[in-house]
């Protein structure tokens, strides 16, 4: 298999390169600038050659990772962008799989593109309407899905992946592990709230699950791995695979006075502060995104939390 794949300097990209490479695939990775140091097999370009000139290999399938990523007080340019990288930048890549003759298209959504609610969030939940990035990411799914009915031999798979973890990934579970390894606090009262993550490796097999998937039509899989965990019980995971102490908590009445204080302080500052009331809200948040769907499908986690969890720490301390 043959595959494009966008955006392929990220994160997420680069270890699905990897991984694709151990199955056997190779194709084309882009971005705003030229992927390097590419696996066997892998050539680099960027997306304006691609989307400008025309294939100089079969393509059997498009992996779409391109992402203005979310911010959490998003300016009026981060806005922009969304609408930008993230709608028009589907499309883009919609028009010319259409040009190109290809009929496989795998995109990789968020989890944000659906209304927050609380408990189990299935494929079918509700698109967000109101936060900027998630409605942007709901607005591509949408055209990804138009793409899809207008030819009945086209196959989409749109991809929804909890918070995702690994080696190299310095997004909110990595502060959560260096918190937990530096002996800090990082929870707040008994840490009962329940959050699905994913694996990086998990994702990764996950797309490429998807983009061997032969039936023609859209399909929607959320990708999590197995177990979703109270925040305590993983906390406590990465304490013992780390040789940390215990994880330390705040009383939930703490937290609650001192939110507010965080507030003013980002009001003021500008800058991020650790605990503020949003924040407070996002941790007490149960967000469940389960994978039965792509259970039911076929599709078998290669990695478990917890070899996940070790694998970022043997990162996080190398580094």
């Amino acid at each position: 298999m043959n595959l494009l794949v966008t955006g392929a300097r990220g994160f997420v990209g680069r270890g699905l390169l990897a991984f694709l490479n151990g199955r056997g695939i190779s194709g084309l990775a882009t971005g705003r600038t030229a992927p390097e140091s590419l696996p066997a097999g892998w050539r680099g370009s960027t997306r304006t050659a691609v989307l400008q000139g025309t294939r100089s290999q079969p393509v059997d399938g498009i992996v779409h990772l391109e992402v203005k990523q979310h911010v959490p007080r998003p300016t009026a340019a981060d806005v922009a962008d969304f609408e930008t990288v993230n709608v028009g930048g589907t499309r883009q890549w919609l028009e010319w799989a259409d040009q190109e003759n290809v009929a496989r298209f795998v995109f990789v959504s968020s989890i944000k593109a659906v209304a927050a609610g609380s408990g189990a969030m299935p494929e079918d939940s509700p698109p967000e309407r109101s936060g900027p990035y998630g409605r942007s990411k709901a607005e591509a799914e949408a055209a990804v899905r138009e793409w899809a009915a207008a030819d009945s031999q086209r196959t989409a798979v749109i991809i929804r992946p909890a918070p995702v973890y690994g080696p190299g990934n310095e997004a909110n579970l990595a502060a959560f592990v260096r918190q937990i390894i530096a002996g800090k606090p990082c929870l707040i009262g008994r840490g009962e709230t329940r959050k699905s993550v994913v694996s990086r490796t998990n994702l990764c097999a996950a797309i490429a699950f998807a983009a061997e998937k032969p039936e023609p039509g859209c399909h929607v899989f959320n990708v999590s791995d197995p177990d979703t965990l109270t925040l305590a019980d993983l906390a406590a995971m990465i304490a013992e695979l780390a040789g940390a102490r215990p994880p330390r908590r705040i009383p939930g009445w703490l937290a609650a006075a001192a939110a507010p204080l965080g507030d003013a302080i980002e009001a003021v500052t500008g800058r991020d502060f650790p605990l503020t009331s949003a924040r407070l809200r996002a941790i007490r948040e149960t967000t469940i995104f389960p994978c039965d769907k792509l259970l039911a499908a076929g599709f078998r986690h290669p990695q478990t939390t917890r070899e996940g969890l070790a694998e970022m720490i043997a990162w996080t301390r190398a580094s």
